[in-house]
């Protein structure tokens, strides 16, 4: 059998998405046992994303038309760096839609937009997600001990046909 990842199509998130997308945000934070930390309501959700001037950009992995994964991001001046950069707030993918690579997947499209861009593409971890944060150093992803993961446009690798 083939890559099974192949089946998924990575895109950008439209409107018609917006109800999918913000289940996929509540399930991240009733399994991270931060439900009560979700303040944001779906109507709310759905302007911040799509509306007249977007909050930020959600990316998405559809198979067959069910939204599997999403990235939520935006850009933003860094002080430090003296320059834009991409921020990751949220990656999640389904319990079900796991062990094909969704999830670096979509870091690696969030990548290659740092890389067009040439900017820095920055998230954080919890810092007890050993498994992923040796993935992540392996990609060439700086990993800080705080949780801070930073990565470089010349550290991002090309994306395999």
């Amino acid at each position: 059998m083939g890559d099974s990842h192949m089946e998924y199509v990575f895109r950008a998130a439209q409107e018609s998405d917006a109800v999918s997308c913000f289940e996929l945000v509540r399930e991240l934070a009733l399994n991270e046992g931060l439900g009560d930390y979700l303040q944001i309501d779906q109507t709310t959700f759905t302007e911040a994303a799509f509306g007249s001037s977007p909050k930020f950009e959600i990316l998405v992995a559809d198979l067959n038309g069910e939204i599997a994964g999403i990235v939520t991001y935006f850009r933003h001046f860094h002080i430090w760096f003296g320059e834009n950069l991409i921020e990751i707030d949220d990656l999640f993918v389904k319990h079900s839609a796991r062990g094909h690579g969704v999830g670096k997947r979509l870091l690696l499209e969030i990548g290659q937009l740092g890389k067009r861009e040439n900017v820095h593409v920055k998230w954080t971890i919890t810092t007890n997600n050993v498994r992923t944060i040796h993935m992540y150093r392996r990609m060439g992803i700086d990993y800080n001990p705080r949780g801070l993961c930073l990565w470089a446009p010349t550290d991002i690798p090309e994306m395999e046909s």
